[in-house]
């Protein structure tokens, strides 16, 4: 009995999804984001795009439509045998040449392989194309030619084999290790995540990805503007009075050129709790909430994607004139300090000192800022942008509480790291709901005794 990968392939092609068409001088024009092809009009023309657009046509059809469509990346790909579809080939961009790739090629580092309604998707932020695999086995064969069950020449398993080299999911181990700086400088998951996270070739702003609703419409409740609180002892913050604050701080321009990020404190007189609570009244407050088809918005000092405000600021307090040590929460509708752990706890002791090493002194920060997101308040409105809008959105904060410590004369310093897992224990939250993106450092200021900042 011959096995059903070495079944000779049935090869189809259809015109790609979310393809529009129009008529204009004497032209048949093509358009599908960010793709435009411009054909030479005639009834043939048409029928050949009437027929690529409905039933499909076999894969081996010369003609000058269906030539310029499969090179430009127009054309889905599908494979089948008398079992059905095996799998589909669809082209996000024109496929260039194959790359070379000596010695016994297999799936290159940066292809990602995952399930979707029963089927495998394979995606590389490299490849010139996505291929969904209806047929498992397939792919255990086709990257194992040399195996017993080595697909026979035009078996499906021969043909996913041939695509993958194609498309520029197969790469030569070794060789991909070595080769140079320009792909070496990007991990499988940075590459992935800026590929997927920006529109690219997949389709249109609302085509499954930007501001979609997909939350409402699949029936899920918007999450509140305030988060759930925590049980623990609350600290009133003072409001703090801006009178002068014009005259004594100087212009923006003054504040930004003079600011530096300061690593170390000034541990002979430690922040003051009235100054970590103007630091976060000026940066991280609500102002108000108003509800807008039913969801509540936020007005703050800072910008924030959406006007959702997703990002919640944790003051780990190692010392604080005036304040107790602990970890705090800082509830921003309230201008409140609500206590989640003692500052003994061991997650927050972890954190502490993972904010020491990333800060490169080494020195434990007289307070250190966490920075958290309930990634549900962006994510309900946002596809495949969300949490790239959460980090750009983290920047931001970044710059406000940077820029409000230069004003103020304390010493502040954005960090690189964070300890997700050691946020979700001492915290006890959701990490799929509310999850550590990002550190900061503050203290009072060395530099008025002389100290550097950089």
């Amino acid at each position: 009995m011959t096995p059903a990968q070495d079944i000779a392939a049935q090869r189809t092609e259809r015109l790609r999804r979310g393809v529009f068409s129009a008529e204009r001088g004497g032209r048949t024009h093509l358009m599908a984001w960010p793709h435009h092809v411009s054909l030479p009009s005639g009834a043939s023309t048409a029928d050949v795009v009437a027929r690529l657009a409905g039933t499909g046509q076999p894969a081996d059809a010369e003609d000058q439509v269906t030539e310029l469509l499969r090179q430009g990346g127009w054309l889905d790909e599908e494979f089948a045998d008398d079992r059905g579809i095996a799998f589909v080939v669809r082209p996000l961009r024109a496929c260039g040449p194959a790359p070379a790739a000596e010695g016994r090629p297999d799936l290159s580092r940066y292809a990602v392989i995952r399930a979707e309604h029963g089927a495998l998707i394979l995606e590389s932020p490299l490849a010139s194309a996505e291929i969904t695999l209806h047929r498992r086995e397939l792919l255990t064969t086709a990257l194992d030619p040399g195996s017993d069950s080595a697909p026979a020449s035009g078996g499906l398993a021969a043909a996913l084999r041939e695509q993958l080299a194609l498309t520029g999911f197969l790469a030569d181990p070794e060789g991909e290790q070595a080769q140079e700086l320009r792909y070496r400088q990007w991990s499988p998951h940075e590459l992935l995540f800026h590929d997927r996270s920006r529109l690219g070739y997949r389709g249109y702003v609302g085509d499954g990805f930007g501001g979609t609703w997909w939350g409402r419409a699949a029936g899920f409740a918007p999450e509140p503007a305030a988060p759930p609180p925590y049980p623990g002892a609350r600290v009133g913050l003072a409001v703090p009075d801006f009178a002068d604050r014009r005259l004594s701080e100087g212009s923006y321009f003054e504040v930004s050129e003079g600011r530096r990020s300061e690593r170390e404190h000034d541990e002979e007189s430690p922040i003051s709790v009235d100054q970590l609570g103007e630091l976060l009244y000026r940066t991280a407050r609500v102002r108000r909430v108003r509800e807008e088809d039913e969801v509540e918005l936020v007005s703050s000092p800072r910008p924030s994607g959406g006007a959702v405000y997703e990002l919640e600021l944790y003051p780990v307090v190692n010392r604080c004139a005036g304040l107790d040590s602990g970890f705090y929460h800082y509830d921003a509708h309230r201008h409140e300090l609500e206590l989640v752990q003692p500052l003994a706890h061991h997650a927050v002791r972890r954190m502490l000192r993972v904010a020491s090493q990333g800060s490169t002194t080494g020195a434990v920060p007289q307070v250190l800022l966490v920075v958290a997101a309930r990634v549900g308040r962006v994510m309900w409105k946002y596809e495949g942008m969300g949490y790239a809008v959460v980090l750009k959105n983290t920047g931001v904060l970044y710059h406000a509480l940077a820029g409000t410590c230069g004003a103020m004369g304390l010493a502040g310093c954005p960090l690189g790291t964070d300890d997700a897992v050691a946020f979700t224990e001492a915290t006890g939250r959701d990490p799929l709901v509310e999850v550590s993106v990002g550190q900061f450092i503050v203290g009072s200021s060395l530099r008025r005794r002389g100290g550097r900042g950089r």
